[in-house]
Formats: C-alpha cells, structure tokens, sequence
C-alpha cells in the first residue's frame, strides 16, 4: 500500500545567518499546510471547509516531532477578523527568506494610517470605529514593503506547491554560488544573499512570468480558495 500522507522533507542547505535557516524550517511547514496530495484537500483547505484542526492533522505520521505539529496547529488557527497582525510572526515565503522579522513598532505603514486616524474628526463613536475597521482592512491587501510587495493577507495565507518548486530552485542555486565562498562578515554574506535573491524574483522563468509574478499570483489564488470555502461553510 502506498502512503500518501504529508511529509516533510528535510534537506541540508547553505544560509547566510543562522535565523535565515531556521526561517527556512517554517517556511516549509508553510508550504505543507498548503500542500495537496494526489488531489485531497490540503490542510488548510480541509480547515476553511469545516474549521476542523483535528481532522487537517489526522493524516500526519506519527514520527511527525512535536514541535513540527504545534506549529502546524498555529499556522490552521482562525485568523482575526480586523487586522491580520499574524502576519508578523509569518515568513511570508521565500521572497522575506532574508529579511529581518517585523513588528509592529517598526511598521511605518501601519503607524502612518492609524496616526491619520486618530486626527480625524468623525460624527460618532459608530463612524469612527467603522472607519478603523475600513483601516484594518485596506492594510490587510495593501502590498507591504516589509514583506517584500506581499499584501499582509498574501504573508498570512503562505505559499503553495509553485512557491515551494521555486524557493527549492533558489535555495539550491544559492548554496552552488555561495556554499565555498569565503566573505568579509555575516552582514556581507546577508547582503549579497539579497541582491542575489532580488535579481531572482525579477528573472522570467520558461514561461515568461518571473518568480515574483508567479508567488503573487498562487498566493492570491489561495486566498480566492479560502475566502469561497470559508462562504460555503456557513
């Protein structure tokens, strides 16, 4: 019998920093919650459907580390209903492989929109709180130059099977270009891993669209996926 659970598969690779590799390890565990399997929903489609974590784990083996399944818990929680602050704690794929992870004090974007809201005058309290939620929302898909151009929606929903063939492609290009070159410092080897990684996702692949436009656009299929499972379940 053939067994068609969810694996994942771990490989040896060369990072420029030590968080960079650890990302990496919850980048995957992002993509296998996206992934299919001979067609069967995936984890985080079986979730939308019916909101059932326990049944999106049920296929998981059993050598499964129990670090590897409460991520995996983590990652098939509900999102808020306002703003998706989750989006922090996401690697947002291999586009923010080597980024530094962001925060709320940090978020310009954000900061800049509830300043502005706060020197608004408004009718009522009823206008003004419908204004924020407005607010949450336009930051929710609002490409995000934390996240590499990602929407904080596209960070949150994680990358699909196309998202993963590329950044395997990328890592193992990097590690070939990398692997035995020596370098003045950590922050060098950081800086010429996201040039490289930059002049990448810009590069047309066989089919003519770039690494970027691809991501872009399976992430935005996923969240089309989502939002249609999400109104049938109700």
């Amino acid at each position: 019998m053939v067994d068609n659970r969810p694996v994942l598969q771990l490989r040896t690779r060369w990072f420029p920093t030590r968080v960079s590799g650890e990302r990496s390890m919850l980048m995957e565990i992002e993509f296998v919650v996206n992934g299919r399997h001979q067609d069967k929903p995936s984890m985080s489609e079986i979730v939308w459907a019916t909101g059932n974590i326990k049944q999106a784990l049920a296929d998981l083996p059993p050598i499964v580390p129990p670090r590897v399944r409460r991520e995996l818990e983590r990652l098939l929680q509900p999102w808020p209903p306002g703003r998706y602050t989750g989006a922090y704690r996401r690697t947002g794929g291999i586009l923010n492989l080597f980024t530094p992870p962001w925060g709320e004090p940090q978020d310009e974007v954000w900061n800049k929109m509830i300043a502005e809201w706060r020197a608004t005058t408004f009718p009522d309290d009823q206008a003004k709180r419908a204004a924020l939620i407005e607010l949450e929302q336009r930051w929710n898909n609002t490409p995000h130059p934390f996240f590499a151009g990602l929407t904080p929606a596209q960070v949150m929903v994680g990358g699909g099977a196309q998202e993963a063939k590329l950044a395997d492609e990328f890592l193992t290009q990097l590690g070939k270009i990398f692997g035995k070159r020596a370098f003045a410092s950590e922050g060098d080897m950081l800086m010429q891993t996201l040039m490289l990684l930059r002049g990448w996702q810009v590069e047309p692949q066989p089919n003519g669209q770039t690494p970027m436009q691809i991501i872009l656009a399976e992430r935005t299929e996923l969240l089309n996926r989502r939002a249609h499972l999400l109104a049938e379940s109700k």
